[in-house]
């Protein structure tokens, strides 16, 4: 009887066994075949293996670290301006399409992948819902207007003179100093400051607040892992935070990043229960926190937990794009003694009066060959180099003989519009001069740092003001003597796509002595 029994047990495993291995062997064959021959993107051209399965994007992204952009332009070589790109998403590389993508007009989608995984879901910026999107967007839009970014001149002037009066003191130290530290912490604090008030600031950390540079890139690097695991997050949740520390020190400044931004928040909502405890009007300057706990935003966005995502997605966004930019345009200045020459010439008469005055941006706006600097790093410097994808909810988008059906998710990537060879010749250079005189308009229909529509970057008037007055003020003909140490084009050279475009990983960053 035993025999029989463990028999009839040894055939029910060998059938668990085989079933399992048939299952796991057939899905996949099953799911590709589906996705190959009748998903509603079938017909669409790109590379099969592409088109099958997800793992092809993940092992460029991620494995390969930031690299599935360059297969993508490679893929439009190949196939042609449309590309199906993975299983469910098309990509488009045509300037003309641009705005047929990217609207303001009608109803458009987050794509629900888009950066999944990483913590920031709750955010204006990865909100699915058109409608829910603006609900979450408008109350954070008048601080980030251009009437919002003039009201901030007092502060971005006395944040800017604060850095030039750090870098100053560092003359003939023969100290070596990370530039691309000292500006994550300057674009750090004007948006801690418009966030919140009365905080420790990085500009007053002795090395620049290294800490939170590699924080926020720590979080940048990581996108492409969590966004093909999303689950990945929950799963690290469940398990204790001191093994997870044990596992994996690194995460415990992302840790600290989290528990920050909830702070504030909560403290936020501290004082506003405060102040209307007392019948306190709310002060014209107040931050954006504290603004958002007065405002008319539904209670249901309130919550603790959302307001923390968006206050991390606002800091850690607030942070890298413009340092970045920051540091990409001022190797090229330190680099190029001819570029350096010319902009200090144009800059003679507007910054005669500093320190007593810092000229306001609308000032600095006017200034051609400041605004051709800026214009040509943030065209090299590309913002957002990742496609951002897009979904129509209701109609389907027409392109040429294709229809792509309601639902399906379609991008475009600036780094691809920013390298076009016809619109801009040598399109690789850092030749600021292209943007003087009378350019072409193809030029400005394909500059798009910030994208477009109704879902563009809510911080760019933000960061062309902090961008205009610090290379004003730290490039002007009575500045200090900035040299370059160790640092070449490679330091700054975009190599990796993790949303933000990155240089080599292996960099130690601009660096420069102030002689």
């Amino acid at each position: 009887m035993e025999s029989l029994n463990s028999d009839f047990l040894a055939d029910v495993s060998s059938a668990i066994l085989v079933t399992v291995a048939a299952w796991a062997t057939i899905y996949p064959l099953g799911l590709a075949i589906y996705r190959l021959m009748f998903s509603k993107l079938a017909g669409f051209p790109g590379p099969r293996l592409a088109a099958a399965t997800g793992w092809y994007e993940f092992y460029y992204d991620s494995l390969c670290q930031g690299k599935y952009i360059f297969e993508i332009e490679k893929m439009h070589a190949e196939y042609g301006p449309i590309v199906r790109i993975n299983p469910h998403e098309l990509s488009i590389s045509d300037p003309d399409a641009y705005n047929d993508i990217y609207v303001s007009k009608q109803r458009t989608e987050n794509y629900d992948n888009f950066i999944k995984g990483i913590s920031f879901e709750g955010s204006h910026l990865l909100t699915k819902s058109h409608e829910l999107h603006r609900r979450r967007r408008k109350p954070l839009e008048p601080f980030f207007s251009r009437l919002g970014v003039s009201r901030l001149q007092p502060m971005l002037a006395e944040v800017v003179e604060k850095l030039a009066g750090r870098l100053e003191a560092l003359k003939g130290t023969h100290s070596v100093i990370r530039l691309d530290h000292a500006f994550s912490a300057f674009s750090g604090d004007i948006i801690g400051r418009i966030c919140w008030e009365g905080e420790k600031e990085l500009l007053d950390d002795p090395k620049f607040a290294p800490e939170w540079f590699n924080v926020i890139h720590m979080i940048v690097r990581s996108i492409p892992l969590f966004t093909g695991f999303p689950i990945l997050m929950q799963i690290i949740s469940l398990i204790p935070e001191s093994v997870v520390l044990w596992a994996l020190p690194s995460s415990q400044s992302f840790n600290e990043f989290s528990k920050m931004a909830k702070d504030h928040v909560l403290k936020a909502k501290r004082e506003k229960l405060e102040q209307d405890r007392k019948s306190t009007p709310m002060d014209n300057n107040t931050s954006l926190f504290h603004y958002i706990f007065d405002s008319d935003m539904p209670e249901s966005e309130r919550s603790d937990d959302r307001l923390a995502k968006e206050a991390q997605l606002l800091l850690a966004g607030g942070t890298v794009s413009t340092a970045r930019t920051l540091s990409f345009i001022s190797f090229y200045i330190l680099a190029n003694p001819d570029i350096h020459s010319r902009l200090k010439e144009e800059l003679r008469d507007v910054m005669a009066t500093y320190p007593q005055q810092v000229p306001p941006w609308a000032q600095l706006e006017r200034l051609p060959y400041l605004q051709a600097l800026i214009k040509e790093g943030l065209r090299l410097s590309y913002g957002v180099m990742h496609r951002l994808p897009r979904v129509s909810p209701d109609v389907p988008i027409r392109y040429k003989r294709w229809t792509i059906p309601v639902g399906v998710p379609v991008g475009m990537s600036a780094y691809l519009m920013h390298s076009d060879p016809i619109v801009y010749p040598k399109p690789s250079e850092f030749l600021p001069e292209r943007w003087l005189g009378d350019i072409d308009p193809a030029m400005n229909r394909n500059f798009v740092p910030f994208c477009r529509g109704s879902r563009n970057c809510l911080g760019q008037n933000l960061a062309l003001a902090e961008i205009s007055l610090i290379l004003a003020v730290l490039y002007r003909p009575s500045g200090p003597t900035f040299e370059l140490f160790e640092t070449d084009e490679s330091d700054v050279v975009q190599a990796h796509d993790f949303l933000v475009p990155l240089p080599r990983l292996d960099t130690k960053g601009v660096r420069i002595l102030v002689r």
